[in-house]
C-alpha cells in the first residue's frame, strides 16, 4: 500500500530492536533515581540528545568533535541507519551518484557494517538492562 522497499516484518523487526534498545535506558533512569517524578523530570535528557546524536534531523559533522562519541550511546542511531538500509539500500546499489546513495552516505550509513548495526543495537538493550539490575542490587543491599 505504502510502497515500501523492504518487508513489513523487517521494519518490524528494526522498531523492535529500537523500542526495546530505548526501553532499557529508561529502566536505567528508572533504576537510578528514588522519585518516579524525578526519573519523568530525566526523560528529555535521555531521549534529546538520541534525535540529535541520530543523525537525522542535524548532521553529524555538525556536532562538535569533543562530543561526537556520544552518537555511538544512542540506540536511534543503529535504528536510523538500519531503516534506511532497508528502505534505500538497494536504490543506492544502481548508482553512486543518485539520491539513495546521498542520503546513506550523508547519514554515514555504510552496507557492509548492517550486521554490526544489530549487534550494536543489542549490545546496547543488554547494557543499559544489565546496568539497571546493576543499580536495583545496590539499592537492595543498603535495604539490607
Amino acid at each position: 500500500m505504502v510502497g515500501l522497499q523492504s518487508g513489513f516484518f523487517y521494519f518490524l523487526a528494526i522498531e523492535y530492536g529500537l523500542a526495546m534498545s530505548s526501553t532499557a535506558v529508561a529502566v536505567l533512569l528508572g533504576c537510578a533515581v528514588e522519585d518516579p517524578k524525578m526519573a519523568t523530570e530525566f526523560l528529555p535528557l535521555l531521549f534529546v540528545p538520541q534525535l540529535l546524536f541520530a543523525g537525522f534531523f542535524v548532521r553529524t559533522e555538525l556536532i562538535p568533535v569533543w562530543l561526537r562519541w556520544a552518537q555511538y550511546l544512542c540506540s536511534l542511531t543503529y535504528g536510523v541507519r538500519l531503516a534506511l538500509l532497508a528502505e534505500f539500500g538497494e536504490c543506492a546499489k544502481e548508482s553512486e551518484k543518485n539520491a539513495c546513495s546521498n542520503l546513506l552516505t550523508v547519514n554515514q550509513v555504510n552496507e557492509d557494517e548492517k550486521g554490526m548495526y544489530w549487534v550494536l543495537l543489542w549490545s546496547l538493550f543488554l547494557m543499559f538492562r544489565l546496568g539497571g539490575l546493576a543499580l536495583l542490587r545496590k539499592k537492595a543491599t543498603k535495604f539490607y
